[in-house]
């Protein structure tokens, strides 16, 4: 990851106090954004989706949802992105970015199973940073970062009764880290410096288990996710020479969610869902970062569409409320250090989130919308904060035709 490549350690003091531009300015140095694979849907309710069920209101945080699918559906989502940074020595910087966190499929199979696919964005570790490098001979460094952490997702599901759920996903881990550096001299009789970092690491599994208990309207749910360790290999590249590094390991941690969804008054409900993957000091050893526990602290209310006739326009959609704090795993030298041993600093990043959604006329599909605004970082500690806008649409359509005694 990002910790194993950027051997420089000039890097980190480029990125906080430098421009940057795409992925968040803290992903320099550390394991790359966090990202959160929900829809819009549920990502208006702040991300509480470990306790959501139905016919199409299925969660990629929970396996255990998809039990009560009925037909084949396919669902996307894009989001586009909007950042400032602020840092303590340069101008306010504005960058754009867009994602595609998940892609899924699932359809409903004989003996009440449901089996489901997807490809779902774990890390993003996409970047550009510039910035003056003050040793050796005046000069300009820009680094640009491309790649990330994914999976390619399994999922089983089946109803054991009316009341409870269980769900299993095999996670398939992808993707690899290219960096390409540029030093470019302020004196045009020395050559420009290029460098080529690439890494990647053991494409290998891990398993998700999931359930849920329902009653009526309210919902209970749980995931458990295990731990995986991954031999990272990196490849240093320049002027025709290649450096290979010594292999390092990579401790994905084990993990757990849990949450609820519960009937308040009326067509309004309430969810809330806490997250948390056990990252410490032995997930990766590095100078430029340090762990800990990543945790996600997501609280939710949804206005669910009338079912009713004659109800105005306003009343057939859902309006959804949300909000959460994240605390980011990376621990990043503080301004001023160049590495960890001279202090650290954390990243806790919150934000409110709003949404809503149509359903199609045949009620087999829906687009759902959600805006999230927020912040992350503290300038005077790291060196730079952060202002995030996200626009989330995502585009569910089903086959309706996919029904019968065949699958139930």
């Amino acid at each position: 990851m990002r910790a194993t490549i950027l051997t420089l350690s000039c890097v980190l003091g480029i990125a906080l106090s430098g421009a940057a531009w795409a992925n968040s300015v803290y992903s320099v140095g550390g394991l790359g954004e966090p990202v959160l694979e929900e829809q819009a849907r549920i990502r208006a309710l702040g991300g509480s989706g470990v306790a959501e069920h139905g016919p199409r209101e299925v969660s990629l945080v929970n396996p255990a949802s998809l039990a009560e699918v009925e037909h084949l559906i396919l669902e996307g989502t894009i989001l586009p992105e909007m950042r400032r940074v602020s840092t303590l020595s340069f101008p306010t910087e504005t960058a754009q970015e867009t994602i595609f966190p998940s892609l899924r499929a699932a359809i409903a199979l004989p003996g009440r199973i449901a089996l489901g696919g997807a490809y779902v964005a774990a890390l993003n570790a996409a970047f550009r940073v510039q910035g003056a490098a003050s040793a050796g001979a005046p000069s300009a460094i820009q680094v640009d970062g491309s790649g990330g952490m994914n999976y390619v997702r399994v999922s089983l599901a089946r109803s054991v009764n009316r009341q409870l759920r269980l769900g299993v996903d095999y996670d398939f881990i992808v993707g690899h880290y290219l960096e390409h550096w540029t030093r470019t001299y302020a004196d045009s009789g020395i050559q420009q410096g290029r460098d080529t970092l690439d890494t990647n690491w053991e494409k290998k599994g891990r398993v998700r288990l999931g359930a849920q208990w329902v009653r009526g309207d309210f919902a209970l749910g749980g995931v458990y996710e295990l731990s995986r360790e991954l031999t990272l290999e990196s490849t240093r590249r320049a002027y025709g020479v290649n450096i290979k590094d010594p292999p390092r390991t990579l401790t994905l941690p084990s993990g757990f969610t849990v949450g609820f969804s519960a009937p308040v008054v009326g067509r309004l409900r309430a969810v809330a869902q806490y997250r948390r993957f056990g990252w410490d000091r032995s997930s990766l050893q590095s100078d430029l970062v340090d762990f800990r526990a990543e945790q996600r602290f997501s609280v939710g209310l949804e206005r669910k569409r009338s079912t009713e006739e004659g109800h105005h326009f306003s009343g057939r959609i859902p309006l959804r409320l949300g909000g959460y704090y994240l605390e980011w795993p990376d621990l990043l030298p503080v301004a001023g250090a160049t590495d960890v041993r001279g202090g650290v600093g954390k990243i806790d990043e919150w934000g409110v989130t709003l949404g809503t959604g149509l359903m199609s006329q045949d009620r087999g599909g829906s687009i759902d919308f959600s805006l999230e605004a927020g912040s992350r970082g503290n300038r005077d500690t790291l060196g730079a904060s952060e202002k995030f806008l996200r626009f989330a649409v995502s585009l569910l359509v089903s086959d309706e035709t996919w029904k019968g005694s065949f699958h139930r």
